[in-house]
Order: C-alpha cells, then structure tokens, then sequence
C-alpha cells in the first residue's frame, strides 16, 4: 500500500525558531541574580518559549552568559530535588546549575534556578548527529539509574489508559470534531485528515487499554526527549530540561523520544523520510538486540500511548476552560498520524 505523504503534515512545530526580545530589569530579577552571585551589570532578554508554566530568560554580564528559568510553585514543587539530582550525576549530561545563597532554588512566588548557557545548537534535523543523539539518550538514563537519584522525591508519571482512551475516544465523533473546528481549536484541514483516518484512530485508542506493565519497574527518565531539549556542541549532547524529570516507563519516554527526534528530521527535511525510515528499523533492530524493546511494533504501540496520553491531557483542559495547552492540540493529533509515516508500519487500516 503506498503512502503520499499529506500536505497537512510535517508542517507544524512548536519547539523552534525561538526568538529572544529584550526586557527592562526589576528588582526580582536583580534579587534573583544578586542570590546567585551575579552582581556585575547585566542584560536580560526573554525567550518566546510557549509554555503554560515557564519562563526562560537569556542573562548577559561582561564575562558569561546565563539561563534563569521562571517556573510556577504549583508546576514546580519538585524542582529542588530535580536540581539536586543532576547535581548528583557524575558525568555532564546537564547543564551546571549555579548554587546561591538559598541553595539551587530562589523561591519568591515563584521559583527560580540560574545556570551557565550551554556551546551549541539545538538539533536542526541533521541526521548525521542522530547515532550521538539516541547513545546520549542511553547513558543519560543509565547514571539517572543511581541509587542516589532513585531515592529523591520526584514527580511519578502515571498512564491511566481507561481514562486515556475515555477522553480521546472524542476524536473519533464528527460531531465533537465540528465542534472543536468551529471554535478553530483544529483547522478544516486536519478534521478531514481525521476522519479520512479514522479506523486507524480507533485502532490506536482501543490499542491503549492493553498497556497494564507501564508502570512496573519506574525509573528516574527524562520524560520531554524532543529536538529542543538538548544541545549539541562538536565534544557532547547536554540535556537543558529538567521540569518533568522524575520517575515513569524508561521505554515509553525513549520510544517517544525517537518518534519526536526522527520525526523533527522530516519537518526540517521532507524528502528525507526514506532516509528515515531506513534508519528507525536499522535503529529498532539495534535496540531489540540490545533488549530494550521487544520488536518494531512495541515502539510504535507505546509512542501512540505517549501522543494519546498528551491529547488526553488537553481535551480534559479544554473542558475545563483552560487555553493553556490549545496551541499544541493540531501538532498532538497530527503526531499521531505522522508516527505510521516515521515507522512505516501502514499495515493499520487507513
């Protein structure tokens, strides 16, 4: 069965061309820095990162630059001891954080942490960095393993598939479809491309159900593996995320970090997913060897869990009147069908 790829997708990413806009200073942020010892004069721009529960700002003094990130109590209440665990890591994965006066954490209504910015780029696609990219992935977890980290108190991801599938079920009714169209939550173009897509919807969803074993063996994973959440330099990868790191299924954050890593590699480069379907089996075949999956279809199985669970999360927002997740509906939904392009498993029904 040939598959052309859809105009619709590939085309939307939410993580990239970050623009920075210069700020005027205030006394929290003099208070914060002065915390950390930054005590000379500075510039301060902010990041126009979408984020319902963050701010990242760019800190320039005559010797260095810096990151301060912003982050709600609320969606923070884990963040000393998710500092403390990357403190903990023996080799340099992560960024260093700057330890102050308050410890690694200045809490004034808010929370905020200050590091030296990384050398490097984000990943743009080029697939001549994907060997390095899944290898950092690896050790990464591998030292997140130490019994130094498994006993700090961290945030658990859960997957509640009855209630995953509950929620997302809604995206196979054309009447909720219409409705959310008309409220331009999605565009006509992508209403079509689900229902044109719908069996395979319903496969997916009522494919959830049967993932009982994601919550045995939790480990302390990273939990957010996309293009944007590490920096590349010629001598390493360094991650530079740390707000959902904590304890969840080391293989469903991995498999979706492969779908969100290969699939950014076709966003940036569409005639490349030839090359990348060539390159997941050769990929998967190397980790099923290495028994970190069982076989081609487990890793799609579980990235469909990890969008699902994502869409989940938004229906439920929306119901509840909240905007903050919306922006990353449409890409969550198209994720969904751009995975049968990425694995090339089109063996479900279309």
């Amino acid at each position: 069965m040939k598959f052309n790829i859809n105009k619709s997708l590939f085309k939307i990413e939410t993580n990239d061309d970050f623009h920075t806009k210069k700020i005027k200073q205030n006394k929290l942020h003099d208070k914060v820095l002065r915390n950390f010892g930054i005590k000379e004069k500075y510039s301060i721009s902010i990041v126009n990162k979408q984020s319902a529960s963050s701010k990242i700002y760019f800190i320039k003094t005559k010797k260095n630059n810096y990151v301060m990130r912003e982050s709600t109590s609320k969606n923070s209440k884990y963040l000393k001891n998710q500092c403390e665990a990357i403190n903990r890591m023996k080799k340099s994965f992560f960024f260093k954080l700057k330890r102050g006066k308050t410890g690694f954490v200045y809490k004034f209504k808010n929370n905020f942490i200050l590091y030296e910015k990384i050398k490097g780029t984000i990943f743009n696609g080029q697939v001549s960095y994907l060997n390095k990219i899944f290898n950092s992935i690896i050790d990464l977890h591998k030292d997140l393993e130490k019994k130094s980290i498994k006993n700090l108190r961290l945030k658990n991801k859960k997957y509640r598939t009855r209630q995953i599938k509950k929620r997302t079920i809604l995206l196979t009714n054309k009447n909720y479809l219409k409705k959310i169209c008309l409220k331009k939550i999605i565009n006509k173009k992508t209403k079509k491309l689900i229902i044109e897509n719908i069996d395979y919807f319903e496969n997916c969803i009522n494919s959830v159900v049967k993932f009982k074993n994601t919550e045995e063996k939790p480990q302390v994973v990273h939990a957010d593996l996309n293009h944007s959440n590490f920096i590349i330099s010629k001598k390493s990868i360094r991650f530079i995320d740390l707000e959902n790191l904590g304890y969840g299924n080391f293989k469903v954050e991995f498999a979706f970090g492969i779908f969100k890593i290969l699939r950014h590699a076709v966003f940036k480069n569409k005639y490349k997913l030839t090359y990348i379907n060539n390159y997941s089996i050769n990929l998967i075949n190397k980790l099923i060897k290495k028994n970190i999956f069982i076989n081609h279809y487990e890793i799609f199985h579980l990235c469909s869990l990890r969008i699902l669970s994502n869409i989940s999360l938004i229906i439920y927002s929306i119901f509840k009147g909240e905007k903050k997740y919306i922006y990353d509906f449409e890409k969550q939904i198209l994720n969904l069908i751009e995975l049968r392009y990425i694995f090339k498993l089109h063996e479900f029904k279309s």
